[in-house]
């Protein structure tokens, strides 16, 4: 959970600051922020859930890396439960996937559209 917190807040900050530096298409490279945290996260609950899928390599079941913990933390770890975190990060990584061009060019044509408004004032 410490990572989820911790992506929302990094995208949050990055929009606000490049809205405050005048940066072009700021919500996109938000999104854009949010996309590379979160395949970086479905990577980790990856290797760790096809980690845990090999007995011989553990003594048991367990955690395979630092970020797959921050997704999971402490809890009742098992193999469903792996499988299931993953799938849903892969969900969410899509899903932003698939955002990220349409508010690419929704606020690109609002940007288009306030900057023809502005001219003709």
């Amino acid at each position: 959970m410490i990572y989820i917190f911790g992506c929302l807040v990094i995208t949050i900050c990055s929009i606000l600051i490049f809205k405050n530096l005048g940066i072009h298409n700021a919500f996109s490279k938000g999104i854009g922020i949010a996309v590379a945290l979160s395949v970086l996260g479905t990577i980790s609950l990856s290797q760790n859930y096809t980690q845990s899928l090999i007995p011989e390599a553990n003594d048991g079941i367990g955690i395979s890396n630092q970020i797959a913990y921050w997704i999971i933390g402490e809890g009742r770890w098992s193999l469903e439960m792996f499988q299931t975190m993953f799938e849903l990060s892969m969900y969410i990584t899509l899903v932003l996937i698939m955002v990220y061009p349409i508010v690419l060019v929704t606020e690109s044509k609002l940007v288009k559209k306030t900057r023809i408004n502005n001219s003709m004032n």
